[in-house]
């Protein structure tokens, strides 16, 4: 059986655990990866995730709303969030969003018919649009504004 971490490793062999960490990086050895005893199906936390990121827009919430919503904290949920975009489970976009306004700023450019401008000055964004433009580039599914009159 493979020893799973350096420190076991370098007390088998009496090296240091950086000498073990660098050996095996020297050599291209990956280490296996220790399974893991969360279960997606069983835990209420993936669940209500998977809630979350089926509704309409939801790779424009932040991770803060996620967490108010679940009631758990945000690196745990960040931590269940890794684990479901591994499996495929979420979009890979869900949760990423760090920032409040920038999820207002999205809330008012899907219900609103207002100028990109005034939507970043209501919330406190200085280039909405840059924000708008950064997304698009990465691959979110930003809609064109909506035509103002």
């Amino acid at each position: 059986m493979i020893p799973w971490r350096v420190i076991e490793l370098g007390e088998r062999y009496r090296m240091s655990r950086q000498a073990v960490h660098d050996f095996l990086k020297r050599h291209g050895i990956k280490r296996p990866v220790k399974p893991r005893g969360h279960q997606v199906g069983e835990c209420s936390l993936c669940q209500k995730l998977i809630q979350i990121s089926k509704k309409h827009h939801s790779e424009f919430i932040s991770i803060h709303t996620i967490a108010k919503e679940t009631g758990e904290s945000w690196v745990k949920c960040f931590n269940h969030l890794r684990t479901l975009r591994d499996e495929r489970l979420v979009s890979e976009r869900f949760g990423r969003l760090r920032s409040k306004n920038a999820e207002k700023a999205y809330a008012i450019y899907f219900s609103e018919r207002l100028p990109i401008n005034t939507i970043g000055r209501r919330v406190g964004i200085k280039n909405f649009n840059s924000i708008i433009g950064q997304h698009r580039r990465l691959g979110w599914n930003v809609p064109p504004p909506p035509l103002c009159l």
